[in-house]
């Protein structure tokens, strides 16, 4: 008696696992990323520098090398607080922003 009764609840939870996955590739992306209606809405940073300017939130190359020194003493202070050398950290760069 329970065998035709599992058997039966078993094939419907098939059936309506199989009928809930879907066929339509047209719902997979075909590029995953900050895009949409095939425009890319990443700004790059020759985008973002000028705004940034004109704008006026841009720091000044003087205070940006003020608050790069302040941080790179700032991580070597916590790598030696860890016990870690602080001699493998590359030291940042202008040319890196």
């Amino acid at each position: 008696m329970r065998s035709p009764f599992f058997t039966v609840a078993w094939i419907v939870c098939l059936t309506i696992a199989a009928m809930a996955q879907s066929r339509d590739d047209a719902t997979v992306p075909r590029m995953i990323g900050n895009r949409a209606n095939g425009f890319s809405y990443q700004p790059t940073p020759g985008e973002v520098r000028p705004r940034e300017m004109a704008a006026g939130v841009r720091p000044s190359g003087a205070k940006q090398a003020e608050t790069d020194r302040a941080l790179e003493g700032m991580d070597q202070s916590l790598l030696r607080a860890e016990g870690m050398s602080s001699h493998s950290v590359p030291l940042f760069t202008p040319h890196q922003q």
